[in-house]
Order: C-alpha cells, then structure tokens, then sequence
C-alpha cells in the first residue's frame, strides 16, 4: 500500500514537472525532463549506497543528461532559423567545448565504473588542461594584477601553470558540490544567465533551459544528480568561459568569483584547513559546508529529500543572489567593489561554516559514516 501511495506521489510530482517545464521552457523543457525521467530510472550509473556524499544510490547521469539536452537545443534553434546543418553544428563545437567534454569523459568513467582512483583522475585532468591551454594561449590570463612582479621572461610560463592549477582546482570545487539537489547546477545557471546576457550565443540559451529543467527535476523528485561527468564537464566550461570573458572584455576577476563563490570557498577552506591538518588533498571528506547544513535540517526532523533540496537549493540562492541583483540593477562589471563583495562572501561563508563545523561536525560523521 506504501509503495503504491509512493508511485502516486511520484507520478503527480512527474505530471507536475512537465507542466512547469512546458509553461517555463517550451518543447525543449519538456524534452529534457522525458530525458532525465528514463535516465534516472535506469539501474546503470548510480552511486554506491556505501559511498560518502548526500546522493547514494540516486543516479550519477543528470550531466550526460544535460549534455544530450544542449545539442537537442542548439539544433533544434539551428533549425527554426533556417540554419540547421552539419556545419551550423559543428560550428557551436568550440576548442572550449570539446576540451569541457573531453575532461568530462574522465568523470564518465568514474561514474560507471566508480574504480579509477582520484590520482588517476587528477593526472589526466591535468594533462589535458596543459595540452588545451597550450592550443588556446589566448586564454591564458598573462594581465592578472598577481603576475605584475614577475620577470617578463617566465612570465607566460607562470601564467600558463598557474591556469592549469587554478582551472582543476575548480573542477575539484564543483565536484565537492555536486550532490546538493540543486546547488552545483543553480550556481552554473546564474552563471551561464550572465553568459547569455554577455554574448547571446545560442550554446548560453540552450544550456540555460536544460539547467533550469534539471533543477526542477533534481530538486522535486532527487532521483538524479551531475555525477562526474556533470560537474567535470560543466566545472571545465564554466571555468574556460570565464577566461574567455576576462580575455575579451574588461571586466573584474572578482566580478567571475563572486557568482561562483560557493566552489571558491569550498576550495579555499579546504586547502587552508588540511594544510593546517597536515591530511591529505587528496581523499574526499563529508566535512563541508553543504554536509554540515544537511546534518543540521534532518536533526530538526525533515526527511533526507527534503533536506537535501533545500540545503543545495538554498545555498546556492543565497550566494548568487546578491552578484545577480547587482549585475542585473546595472553594477559596472569593471568596478573594484567587486573586491569587496567577493571578501564579504568569503568572510560570510567562513562564518557559516565555522558555527555548523562546531555544533554539527558529530552528526555528520554519524550520519555519514
């Protein structure tokens, strides 16, 4: 009778999520959700019920999801303008695009097989991002204020290297968070809405609507989360994206930092707090903001769903809001205030955690372990 109940609820939160999507996002919306739908209920690609994290045994596939989604978008766009062709494509397929998928791949394998180990991983991510950067120099951000003292004669290969740590330390960042119903995909969204407002490209608005149909999905029924691939991929993109702006307009670093504050803070308090510890970078942990928060709402009685959601989904509102407002009310990209919106958020996330580490640290591991 239980389960029945449970797949009446399931059937009206997926009747539900299809009008949104249909009222929201057109026939594409409602194309991705019927992707994600079938995906999610396959015994493939899951997350082991041992493993750490807020989403074991939910489906590891949303970002493959996202990915069929975005080329269904950009050629279903080619083709109501008259422009579809192989060519029109190929064109959408970017040195930045292919590189993004090609590290994806990296997590593709780990999320079937869940056996590569993280060295592994980080060693071909870094090779990778050393080859692409090295075809893309353009990107390479030589004019960084944090390069100004160095000699002129190293200075390309200090930028280079810096990048490449810089551009896996993020992928890292945003693959600690993805687990969160909605957090990692919520900050992207903000991300790839200010995308969109700066170039208008048809890849920005198709990834756009396949986020927003995957958050809804994510959110109400938690069946399925990035995965590897996921945040691998998108966390690439995001990353290559913002090179690509700092490189072809004047804007401010901290500008890019603040809307995605939360992956920057996670990386930074990790690698200030195991430096400290002396542990390694290495190995995963349920030491995080989100992991604190999550302990925290199910301790007041919410069921896991419920907690997830609303710890992914409200983090994630609450750091891109004040960056999105500011942008939106016409906040001058190129303003050194971006400085001190980043810090605040820092300052604020900081004081967060710490007052979560403190109380809930215990039943964390309890909950986790």
């Amino acid at each position: 009778m239980l389960r029945v109940l449970k797949n009446n609820d399931y059937t009206v939160s997926s009747l539900a999520i299809i009008i949104i999507s249909a009222l929201l996002m057109g026939v594409n919306g409602v194309i991705t959700f019927i992707l994600l739908f079938f995906i999610s209920e396959q015994q493939f690609g899951r997350d082991p019920i041992n493993k750490h994290g807020l989403a074991e045994g939910k489906s590891r596939l949303g970002g493959v999801t996202i990915a069929t989604s975005i080329i269904i978008g950009c050629s279903s766009h080619l083709f109501f303008l008259e422009e579809f062709g192989y060519q029109e494509l190929l064109m959408e397929l970017t040195p930045v695009i292919f590189l993004s998928l090609s590290i994806g791949v990296i997590g593709l394998i780990e999320d079937f097989n869940q056996n590569l180990s993280s060295s592994k991983r980080l060693s071909l991510m870094i090779f990778m991002i050393l080859v692409g950067l090295y075809m893309m120099p353009e990107l390479i951000p030589i004019n960084l204020p944090i390069f100004a003292l160095v000699n002129h004669n190293v200075l390309f290969l200090v930028a280079y290297l810096f990048t490449v740590l810089m551009i896996c330390g993020f992928i890292n960042a945003g693959n600690m968070a993805d687990g969160a119903n909605g957090l990692l995909a919520t900050i992207f969204f903000g991300f790839f809405l200010i995308a969109y407002s700066l170039d208008g490209s048809i890849l920005n608005f198709s990834v756009i609507i396949s986020l927003i149909a995957f958050i809804i999905f994510n959110v109400v029924t938690g069946k399925i989360f990035l995965g590897d691939f996921g945040a691998y991929a998108f966390s690439t993109l995001v990353a290559l994206k913002s090179l690509e702006f700092y490189a072809n307009s004047d804007l401010s670093v901290f500008f890019l930092g603040s809307i995605l504050i939360y992956p920057c803070f996670e990386i930074i308090r990790t690698m200030i707090v195991r430096s400290l510890r002396k542990s390694s970078l290495m190995n995963p942990d349920n030491n995080h903001l989100h992991n604190h928060i999550n302990t925290f709402l199910i301790s007041k009685g919410l069921s896991k769903h419920i907690a997830n959601s609303l710890t992914g989904l409200g983090l994630a509102v609450i750091t891109i809001s004040a960056p999105l407002v500011l942008y939106f009310s016409g906040f001058s990209i190129e303003s050194e205030y971006w400085r001190v919106v980043f810090i605040l958020q820092i300052l604020s996330l900081f004081c967060i955690y710490i007052f979560f580490e403190k109380r809930f640290s215990t039943d964390t591991k309890r909950c986790y372990n």
